[in-house]
């Protein structure tokens, strides 16, 4: 059953539990409120008979009364009768059968004390009397007025006005549960054609058209989501440009050096190896472990970031000293710094702190930090790599690498240390291989796995400074160190 069959249902079936639980409780508390209405009634007929009886007394006029009661006889639904009897001349007004048959006779109305303002009395017919008794009072009780309902015809009164209440109750309701139908159906509709439209979108996105954007303008949790699925439709589309992107680079790091390794050992076989040319022979080998070293720097590439992507790092963490690693490593580059006419400086101090770090991992950041400068750094630049030491509640070491760069533009800076990722017009500006987009997240990835944080400053036109961080305390020994995940 589709999303918005559930729905529908479950609002009608809300509708009806809400409609039908109102009525009851209605014609519950209705039927207490008509019984208590009659009563009031009643009641008030009752005292309306004492203050007419009062006023007879008053004006010495009996026939006052008289009429009083024969109009009360004549008007009021299911009364039985409505008697004064004045308890100081002996006269009762009034007087018919159905009070005879229930109160008694006149003797015994005089001599009879009420045993309430209201009572059930039960005539000798067997009919049961509902029966209001109220005193008349002047200076002193002057009579007694009684007022009885047939209490059957009272309950019928009741049962005539329920019904009536419960028609009204059952249009109401009807109509109410109708209208509850009719919005809970339009409800249901509004509320799932974004959901259908959610779920075509990740049809289409499953089926590999990535351009999919979903146009819902609201301002909800369904908003949100289908803000976010644009979002990730857009994502997903670069991922995938990303991806054809990251397959071509690998094509090409894979392509050159294995053509070159199968071309120069293939030349190698042509002849017998002591007819070999011994420079072209050197030539041919240094070409291939050239080669050879690219593939495994790739190759060792992919893996780290396969272990950074899966959250694992591997440190084997000593009391490493930074100073030498630079040294070493800054040595390394100088012919490339050299071919480049590059001006390249070191600042790092001798007594800087031992750092509890992986010394080969470090070497591996600053070496992809410096041939990030080197690539991006025009013939005749600047490079610098320096170091020092930031006193703090958490003492680090913070090492740095500036060039002299054409910077990053402020759009792009966060796809800096992104996978695969790659400033839109680099390759324009880089001359020889362009990389496939890993340096720096394989950077991030090492730095933060050892407590550290990575970062950068930079300005089109005025150069690029990446720089990260080391703490200076902490643990040495193996580690197996859950890195933050790649995105």
């Amino acid at each position: 059953m589709k999303i918005r069959a559930r729905f529908a249902l479950f609002s009608i079936f809300l509708t009806a539990v809400i409609v039908l639980g109102t009525s009851y409780a209605s014609l519950f508390f209705l039927k207490a409120l008509v019984l208590k209405e009659i009563e009031t009634g009643q009641i008030s007929v009752a005292q309306n008979l004492r203050k007419v009886c009062e006023e007879s007394l008053i004006s010495r006029d009996p026939i006052l009364a008289v009429n009083y009661i024969e109009t009360l006889q004549r008007t009021v639904k299911g009364i039985a009768y409505a008697v004064f009897v004045n308890t100081q001349s002996g006269l009762v007004l009034g007087k018919n059968e159905a009070f005879l048959d229930t109160v008694g006779a006149d003797k015994d109305v005089l001599a009879r004390t009420p045993g309430g303002p209201k009572e059930i009395l039960t005539a000798a017919s067997g009919k049961r009397i509902i029966n209001f008794t109220d005193d008349v009072v002047l200076q002193s009780k002057a009579g007694t007025v009684y007022l009885g309902f047939f209490e059957e015809k009272v309950e019928a009164n009741v049962r005539e006005s329920i019904q009536k209440i419960t028609r009204i109750i059952v249009y109401v309701s009807s109509g109410a549960f109708l209208i509850g139908f009719l919005i809970s159906l339009i409800f249901a509709i509004q509320f799932t054609k974004p959901i259908n439209q959610l779920a075509q979108g990740a049809k289409a996105i499953g089926e590999g058209n990535l351009d999919t954007q979903i146009n819902i303008d609201r301002k909800d949790e369904i908003g949100f989501l289908a803000d976010e699925f644009n979002t990730m439709a857009v994502k997903l589309k670069e991922l995938d440009r990303l991806k054809d992107d990251f397959v071509s680079s690998v094509s090409h790091e894979l392509r050159s050096p294995l053509t070159a390794i199968s071309g120069y050992a293939e030349l190698l076989t042509m002849k017998p190896i002591d007819q070999l040319n011994p420079e072209k022979t050197k030539k041919a080998l240094d070409i291939i472990v050239e080669s050879t070293s690219r593939l495994t720097a790739f190759v060792n590439d992919i893996l780290d970031v396969a272990k950074i992507k899966a959250g694992k790092m591997e440190l084997h963490k000593t009391n490493f000293i930074l100073n030498e690693t630079a040294e070493s490593i800054f040595s390394l580059f100088q012919p490339l710094f050299q071919k480049k006419n590059i001006v390249a400086a070191m600042d790092v101090p001798k007594d800087l702190p031992t750092v509890p770090a992986d010394g080969e991992k470090i070497r591996q950041v600053i070496q992809n930090l410096l041939s990030n400068a080197f690539k991006f750094t025009p013939d005749g630049g600047s490079i610098t790599l320096s170091a020092a030491a930031q006193d703090g509640p958490e003492p680090v070491i913070r090492v740095q690498v500036k060039d002299t760069g054409p910077g990053i533009p402020k759009e792009h800076q966060g796809l800096i240390f992104g996978k695969f990722q790659q400033v839109p017009g680099t390759k324009d500006v880089v001359k020889g291989p362009k990389g496939t987009g890993l340096g720096l997240a394989i950077v991030k990835g090492i730095v933060e796995a050892h407590g550290g944080k990575v970062g950068f400053e930079s300005e089109p036109g005025k150069g690029t400074t990446f720089f990260f961080t080391l703490p200076t305390q902490g643990q040495t020994g193996d580690h197996i160190v859950e890195a933050k995940k790649l995105a």
